[in-house]
């Protein structure tokens, strides 16, 4: 058949620069004579260079800001990258000033040298400044002149200095003004920033015996240097920065082991990077990237001040007091001499601590123990972590004691003010002291009559008004101070102690609603989190007037409690991604710098635990109850989803205290734990796939976060009786299933065959009762197949079933006759199917892959025969990757395919159609679907695959319809689930609720709203473009007993988008008599299917305007 008959150069973006390196010629001569070559950068660039960096730095000179200097890297698109340089107020016109750079090239890896940080001579080729002298000084750095208008061209030609990461270096004026940039050196990043990179260098600064390692300053250094390029590599970088900063600010990383500096140079460092951290909070390009730099400037002191004036402020008092010194006669203080060697050569926060201890010792009857013990209540430092600050050549440390001396009170007074000027700024009284000046004055004095008042009643609400106001300043206004955003951090902290520390037992369900969407506004200040902002806006509306329902009625109740799970949803996704992101590289520096791996295990829980989401997890929790019940929602409250292999087979039930099995591994024989109450801080034991318990779950407790980062199910079932029910099921090998709000728990037909994906190692044991008679392979002869030729042995049931749904006459007279379908229409989209005999003829038309696929089939049954589990998923893996990445397309395929790409995907192209086939062909070899046909005694050349080729409908809602309920098997009653964009969000089971409904098979249909939506993105098909889908058709699916639905994979040739959805916005939330319509004519149509293939139906559907499109209808499975 003919394939008509069966289907009905960019350029890039960015900037583009215009100044080129010097041509090829020149390069390959200086490359003959072995050095790079030095040429005028006044040559013509190759068009369409994009922009990789682009930042400025103000140049010091002498503590003075001297003019600034413009960095510029691009790249073209024949692999040429330069760097351009401008400064700007340095040189002075008709001074006779010459200004040069003194720079070096570091390597992947530090080069010969392998030290990341080492600078090197630039490579054969480069293309360099006329003038350049190479090397100059050290034999290391090249010296370069800035030409009359201050600009200077570095530049590196295709293939030349590819290992080169960054260019360092000073600007040198009349070769003796050494200008530093404000950050350090000028660092120009060459190769596009990544994540590990960022991560690598920060933790292989912090190997013991490395340059710089277990020094403060050293770490600080580092950070500054790489702030940068972090930023660049969004939330991955930003993630390695926070959990480096963190380290070191809970002591896991040491501070004192690694080399002296001057006070001037840590105030100064500890300005930079606070300031630098500070504005990557406000304007990293993304959310989560500004919220972990947020975290990490938390643990930062503001630094700034005079450095100088901690070593001569000790000083001064020393010899103002008549102390000792050296050889100075005086009195004899050892505390003193050795906090002077320490403040002297490695000044830190810590300082703060210590003078806040001795200001005590002072202040009080003279006992030395009292320092100690003031240090160890407020700052748990103790005798042995002052021992090891050791300073310079001394190896003692700071071990007293000291002289009781009452006349130093006022000048260590006026001490700890420098040393909180330059450490401070961590708790608001400080925070506000250096923030005053840089606010409105409006808010500025409401913020001090809070800190006056800050234990009365209004101040937790008064403090988030404060904060909305002040983003204004700090977010989204010309210049984000520091100090500013320090005291954001430091209100934000308090608020959250002080909703913590909240007893609301007295508070009302209305008092707690209103105490949670100030909580929620609070997270939501900065505008980081999409899906929190999507979600407040949502429970804005829900708790106010403008909800425009009756507070405690059924339809209010529903409403806000899809609100409120639209909070604990947004919370979740926004918090497990903050503990991901922060526990990976606390892992890696962590194990670098020999963390106690103890502590490293929870490092990302607790970064979540100290965030303010916390606080609404607290208030959530107490108000969701409430609320449930008023809406009549299932008992069940699902915190994990868990993994999608439960649905066949989840492990034996078993009646336990979670805490009575820690340690233990169960991975032999999977285990389903009921356990009546939970700690909260329990782990999970290798082989329990899912916990069940009785009693409320805090949606951020450490087990929480642990069941979603592991794919563990969990969920609360708090009905007594319904928990008996479940208790009733002890011993039983059981399979869960999510069904929307409900868990349902049901005798599993494969038992522990498929313990080995659930949970680990095979027992060599299983059950095959359930045997699947499956359709031999017909063998046709085509390479595609029209609707009409859909038939038996030829394509699977699922395309079997929407031919028969697209000549229904049944159908056509509903869409035509109908009262709920009046002005609208009802269509099956238009599709082709390419045979079960497709997969195998177009294997056997590419020997090569052939004979590698049966290679591979041998490799997985040797693996599954072993009994190593990992093995077996590893051998599949690589049969799959040669279908998807080897095999090639029959020449006679190619026409078929690229009529229906011109017949339902617009612009999809034949190799793209042709590799989304290629991964539903690849996925019979999936690991569920492996482990089920092995379950149930079919053989691998028994499974046969065909592949729908149909339209991806732009669908603006997705339903799925039951036209017999099955949660409770009643044949009178359709169940229908409904959520906005593409079904993926049903089928795919993804977290919250849709529109869930039951309706009667009555006139009129009359329905029962079971939940309004919450699910918090929709899906939808890629920029508006029009593309396919490729569904799997196995002859495996669909069956009399057996749905299989998801083993095989269904792939969209172009990505599908996702968007957070507004519930404040939707119809389908506040519009009840539309609403009210939809489900009844959904529910018609649920019952017409269903007399038209004869049997209760599964039915995927969307709706686009005022067409309904049926995707797909099955027997129902029960």
């Amino acid at each position: 058949m003919a394939a008509s008959a069966v289907c009905g150069r960019a350029s890039l973006s960015g900037s583009t620069l215009r100044h080129a390196p010097t041509p090829a010629a020149r390069i390959a001569v200086a490359a003959r004579r072995g050095a790079p070559c030095a040429v005028s950068a006044a040559v013509a660039l190759p068009v369409a260079g994009r922009v990789r960096f682009n930042e400025s730095a103000a140049i010091v000179y002498k503590g003075v800001t001297d003019g600034s200097v413009a960095m510029v890297a691009a790249e073209y698109v024949d692999g040429t990258r330069t760097v351009t340089l401008r400064t700007a107020g340095i040189l002075q016109p008709g001074t006779g000033d010459v200004l040069e750079l003194h720079w070096g090239c570091v390597r992947e890896g530090g080069g010969e040298n392998a030290d990341a940080d080492a600078w090197s001579r630039p490579p054969l080729g480069a293309v360099l400044p006329l003038g350049t002298r190479d090397p100059t000084g050290d034999g290391i750095a090249s010296r370069s002149a800035f030409a009359a208008d201050g600009s200077m061209v570095l530049s590196f030609p295709p293939g030349v200095g590819d290992d080169v990461v960054r260019i360092v270096g000073i600007i040198v004026r009349n070769g003796t003004d050494w200008m530093e940039a404000e950050q350090g050196d000028l660092v120009v990043p060459v190769k596009t920033p990544s994540a590990a990179a960022v991560l690598k260098h920060l933790a292989l600064g912090e190997v013991p015996g490395a340059g710089g390692a277990g020094s403060l300053f050293g770490r600080f250094s580092r950070i500054n240097e790489k702030l940068t390029e972090a930023a660049a590599t969004g939330p991955a970088g930003a993630g390695a920065v926070m959990a480096t900063l963190r380290l070191s600010a809970l002591r896991q990383l040491p501070w004192y082991a690694g080399g002296n500096y001057q006070g001037k140079d840590m105030a100064h460092m500890q300005q930079t990077v606070a300031a630098r951290t500070a504005l990557a909070s406000a304007t990293a390009a993304d959310g989560m990237s500004r919220q972990l730099f947020r975290a990490a400037l938390a643990t930062l002191p503001r630094g700034g001040g005079n450095g100088d004036d901690i070593r001569l402020g000790i000083l001064e008092i020393m010899r103002e007091g008549g102390i000792k010194e050296g050889h100075r006669p005086g009195i004899e203080d050892p505390f003193l001499a050795q906090w002077h060697q320490k403040l002297h050569s490695n000044t830190t926060v810590d300082d703060v601590y210590i003078c806040e201890a001795y200001l005590h010792f002072l202040e009080g009857p003279g006992r030395w123990e009292d320092f100690w013990t003031h240090l160890w209540t407020n700052h748990k430092l103790g005798r042995e972590d002052l021992a090891l600050m050791k300073a310079g050549w001394r190896t003692e440390g700071i071990l007293g004691p000291g002289t009781h001396l009452p006349q130093l009170v006022n000048p260590i007074k006026h001490f700890y003010w420098i040393l909180r000027t330059t450490h401070g700024g961590g708790n608001m009284d400080s925070a506000m002291d250096f923030a005053r000046g840089h606010m409105p004055a409006d808010i500025q004095a409401e913020i001090v009559d809070m800190l006056d008042n800050r234990d009365a009643p209004w101040v937790p609400n008064k403090i988030v008004e404060l904060r909305e106001r002040l983003s204004g300043t700090w977010r989204y206004g010309t210049e984000t101070n520091r100090d500013v955003v320090l005291l954001d951090i430091a209100m934000e902290k308090f608020y959250r102690q002080k909703i913590e520390g909240m007893v609301t037992a007295n508070l009302n369900p209305d008092q707690k609603l209103g105490l949670l969407e100030y909580a929620v506004r609070n997270t939501c200040v900065g505008g980081d989190f999409e899906r929190m902002d999507a979600a407040l806006a949502f429970l804005r509306r829900a708790n106010s007037e403008e909800c425009g329902l009756e507070r405690w009625t059924l339809e209010w109740a529903l409403v806000m409690d899809a609100a409120l799970d639209s909070v604990s949803l947004a919370m979740e996704h926004h918090m497990d991604t903050l503990c991901a992101l922060a526990q990976g590289p606390a892992d890696v520096v962590g194990r670098a710098a020999g963390c106690d791996h103890r502590y490293l295990t929870n490092f990302g829980e607790e970064v979540v635990r100290g965030h303010s989401m916390f606080a609404v997890s607290k208030i959530h929790a107490e108000v969701m109850g409430a609320i449930r019940t008023a809406a009549g929602r299932s008992a069940w409250m699902v915190v994990s989803h868990g993994a999608p292999e439960l649905n066949l087979f989840a492990g034996t039930v078993t009646v336990t205290s979670l805490a009575d099995i820690q340690g233990q591994d169960f991975r032999s024989s999977p285990m389903v734990v009921m356990s009546a109450r939970l700690g909260g801080l329990e782990d999970i034991p290798p082989g329990v796939t899912a916990v069940l318990t009785a009693a409320p779950v805090d949606l951020l407790s450490h087990i929480a976060i642990r069941c979603r980062q592991s794919g563990v199910l969990l969920a609360a079932m708090t009905e007594p009786g319904r928990w008996a029910e479940l208790m009733a099921m002890a011993g039983v090998a059981v399979k869960l299933d999510v069904m929307g709000e409900e868990v349902v728990m049901k005798k599993s037909d494969l038992g522990v065959a498929a313990s080995t994906t659930v949970a680990g190692p095979p027992t060599g044991k299983y059950i095959e009762e359930l045997v699947m008679k499956l359709i031999p392979n017909a063998n046709s002869p085509e390479w595609l197949v029209s609707p009409e030729a859909y038939a038996p042995g030829v394509v699977g049931n699922k395309s079997a079933s929407l031919g028969t749904l697209g000549f229904s006459t049944t159908l056509s007279s509903y869409a035509m006759l109908s009262v709920s379908m009046v002005g609208e229409d009802l269509k099956v989209p238009g599709s082709c199917a390419i045979p079960f005999s497709g997969f195998d003829r177009a294997l056997r038309a590419d020997p090569t892959t052939l004979d590698k696929v049966a290679l591979a089939s041998a490799a997985v049954a040797i693996a599954d025969d072993s009994g190593d589990f990992r093995l077996r998923r590893d051998a599949l893996e690589v049969l799959r990757d040669v279908i998807v990445i080897q095999m090639k397309m029959p020449p006679e395929l190619g026409p078929y395919l690229a009529a229906a790409a011109a017949a339902y995907g617009g612009s999809v192209t034949v190799p793209s159609l042709y590799a989304a086939v290629k991964r539903v062909w690849a996925s019979k070899w999936n690991e569920r679907a492996y482990l089920s046909r092995k379950a149930s005694g079919v053989e691998e050349e028994e499974l046969h695959m065909a592949t729908l080729l149909m339209e991806l409908v732009p669908a603006e809602m997705a339903f799925v319809l039951h036209t017999c309920n099955p949660l409770n098997g009643d044949q009178n009653e359709v169940f229908g689930e409904v959520c906005l964009g593409l079904g993926e969000s049903l089928v795919g089971n993804e977290p919250g609720s849709a529109m869930s409904f039951t309706a009667r098979k009555e006139k009129g249909f009359p329905s029962t709203i079971r939940s309004l939506p919450s699910k918090p993105v929709s899906h939808h098909p890629p920029g508006g473009k029009t593309t396919i889908i490729a569904r799997s058709d196995s002859n495996g699916e669909d069956l009399e007993g057996f749905a299989g639905a998801g083993l095989y994979d269904s792939v969209t040739v172009d990505p599908t988008e996702t968007r957070v959805i507004d519930y404040s916005k939707e119809w389908l939330v506040w519009d009840a008599v539309k609403r009210t319509a939809l489900m009844a004519k959904l529910s018609e149509l649920a019952v017409a299917i269903e007399e038209e293939m004869k049997a209760p139906q599964d039915i995927e559907g969307c709706i686009v305007g005022n067409t309904i499109y049926i995707l797909q209808s099955r027997n129902q499975i029960f």
